[in-house]
């Protein structure tokens, strides 16, 4: 559920062409007054965010603000989880990676 509603708010922020909507009202960052950095002037291929109560990788092919294809990941916590993603920039296939020191 929490990978689901990360990837549902990473689609959203595509939407908005905004990667931080509500900063500096409720998210702590330096106020700029010339020009917001935290907002998309194009659509990347491949979209990465921290999801804190994911249990493993997530991803979803969405379409940007022009119609392009962008690659949402959710990743859970490395040092909880153990799990990393691979992309293939090519196709944007999404391969997840577990590492563990079997024990």
């Amino acid at each position: 559920a929490a990978a689901a509603a990360c990837l549902e708010i990473m689609e959203a922020t595509l939407r908005w062409s905004h990667l931080a909507p509500t900063a500096p009202d409720t998210l702590a960052c330096y106020p700029f007054y010339d020009e917001d950095p935290f907002v998309l002037r194009e659509a990347p291929d491949v979209y990465f965010a921290a999801c804190e109560g994911a249990a493993g990788v997530a991803s979803r092919l969405v379409r940007g603000p022009a119609g392009q294809t962008v690659r949402t990941v959710a990743l859970p916590p490395f040092a909880r989880t153990g799990r990393a993603a691979l992309v293939d920039l090519g196709s944007l296939e999404v391969t997840e990676l577990c590492f563990s020191a079997g024990l």
